[in-house]
């Protein structure tokens, strides 16, 4: 183990692929709902207005 951190192996291992993975799925997610949640809203104040005209 030792010698496998002084000879610099600079690849990943699956657990960093795992988390890294995660962060960017999760960040994705979030990303998603908070453009579906600002389409609602808009979404609801275009029918508002709709039904006003009537």
């Amino acid at each position: 183990m030792r010698d496998q951190m002084l000879s610099g192996d600079g690849g990943m291992s699956t657990v960093e692929y795992i988390v890294g993975a995660a962060v960017v799925l999760g960040t994705l997610v979030i990303g998603v709902q908070s453009w579906n949640n600002g389409l609602v809203s808009r979404l609801q104040a275009l029918v508002a207005q709709l039904q006003g005209i009537r």
